[in-house]
């Protein structure tokens, strides 16, 4: 008895910091409320990298390349022209028009030259050394400021002493003491959904369980913020979105989701699964009006927009939160999205674009990588999360405007607005090849070329 006792009191002891620290969290979630202490934290990071960064430079040795007579060779320009790539290379024999009207006129003899495979040579090099697409679905590009992230930029631990026990420090922090912190808030979470749905499920006025919802889930996802050590700046507030309407955002990362609802609360649209996630449907359910949807109902595109609209002609029901991309993109550009939300005529779109700050931790998911209970404590192990939300003007679908049309609109606007490139590719092209009508598109175009030379 004595014995169980002193372990009790030893186990009080060790966790009696880390629970009063998340009753604090909790209360601040409650209440609406910050101490910045996140933001200092995030301060005396960037000092710390960029003293970090100072020493890596004063122990680089510059690299003097001899002259060497061998010709540079220059890289291709996506601006070039075809008439320009000819200009290159004059002894290339290309068809002139004449010629081209002669092959057509005789059938039984067509013969093409060298210069009729220029343009898709040219192309073939371009994707080989350049690939706009593919390059999209790793992690970003190195920060010129290194983060003491191992797993970004390997070896830098090793450029001098000074560094070396700075990333030792920063290891223990992040792995011992910031990673069993943050697993302990994310079960804090789950115990506030689970114990809330409890308290509206015997809650007597019916009418007011909608407003308990909307609190209960921007609590929820302010304590799940603080599992990634989030610090977000929302912009233009005034276009929040509002009942009613549909909110579409581009697509980084899964947490994507809580960086959102921590400023608003929304419905979600999506597959209905089983086993823990269909719980947690089950209990998100309870709080808000989503849409889940079985597998064999998921390529009905008819049937789910059929399902939106009903939703937002409800004034009552929370705006829906969709990311037309359909997949994640690393941060840098937004892909074609997918016009099935677009389709609803009188729908009003709320757009947002999401920008992270990739020096502190970086969010974009590579779901061919990566699991997603992998991508989790990747991102439960980095500094923190840093982002900038930026909330645009609603839009409407013009009248005669086609959906893709009106897609590409609402894309462009969130590319401009997060400083993103913005890209016609397919983000389905991350697991699948481009689709047959798109390679004939292409042949199609190489005819036309091939009738104008």
């Amino acid at each position: 008895m004595r014995t169980g006792l002193q372990i009790f009191v030893i186990l009080c002891i060790i966790f009696l910091p880390m629970i009063s620290i998340a009753a604090i969290v909790l209360a601040l979630a409650l209440i609406n409320m910050s101490f910045s202490i996140r933001q200092i934290y995030v301060k005396i990071l960037s000092l710390l990298f960029d003293y970090t960064t100072k020493i890596k430079k004063d122990k680089e040795i510059p690299m003097i390349f001899n002259e060497s007579p061998t010709p540079q060779i220059e890289s291709i320009r996506r601006e070039d022209s075809f008439d320009d790539l000819v200009e290159l290379s004059p002894n290339v024999s290309l068809c002139n028009q004449s010629e081209i009207s002669d092959r057509s006129s005789l059938q039984t003899d067509i013969q093409f030259k060298l210069g009729d495979i220029f343009n898709y040579t040219r192309q073939g090099l371009q994707a080989i050394i350049d690939d706009e697409v593919t390059k999209r679905f790793t992690s970003s590009d190195e920060t010129i400021v290194w983060n003491l992230l191992t797993r970004t930029q390997q070896q830098y631990e090793s450029f001098s002493v000074r560094v070396t026990l700075i990333w030792l420090i920063g290891f223990f922090v992040r792995y011992f003491i910031l990673f069993p912190f943050r697993i302990f808030l994310f079960c804090l979470a789950i115990f506030w959904i689970f114990s809330s749905i409890l308290f509206l499920n015997y809650f007597p006025f019916s009418n007011a369980k909608i407003r308990f919802g909307f609190y209960i889930n921007i609590v929820l996802h302010k304590i799940l913020s603080r599992v990634f050590s989030a610090i977000i700046t929302f912009h233009n507030t005034e276009y929040r979105a509002k009942p009613g309407s549909i909110c579409v955002a581009n697509h980084t990362s899964p947490i994507d989701v809580i960086i959102l609802s921590t400023d608003n609360s929304f419905s979600m649209i999506g597959q209905q699964h089983g086993g823990f996630f269909g719980l947690v449907q089950r209990t998100l359910s309870q709080t808000a009006n989503h849409i889940w949807f079985e597998r064999s109902q998921a390529k009905d595109r008819h049937m789910v927009a059929e399902k939106m609209r009903n939703h937002i002609q409800n004034p009552a029901n929370l705006p829906i939160l969709i990311f037309p991309e359909g997949t994640c993109i690393n941060n840098t550009s937004v892909m074609m999205f997918k016009k099935g939300c677009f389709e609803i005529s009188d729908a009003l779109i709320y757009p947002v674009a999401i920008k992270y700050d990739n020096r502190f931790g970086d969010p974009f998911w590579n779901s061919s990588k990566h699991q997603l209970v992998q991508y989790l404590i990747l991102m439960m192990t980095s500094w923190a999360i840093v982002v900038d939300v930026y909330y645009l003007p609603p839009m409407k679908r013009e009248v005669d405007e086609l959906p893709v049309d009106f897609a590409r609109r609402v894309k462009s606007a969130i590319a401009k607005q997060g400083g993103f490139e913005d890209l016609e590719w397919d983000g389905g092209l991350k697991r699948s090849l481009p689709k047959a009508d798109f390679r004939a598109e292409e042949q199609r175009k190489f005819c036309q070329m091939l009738l104008t030379i």
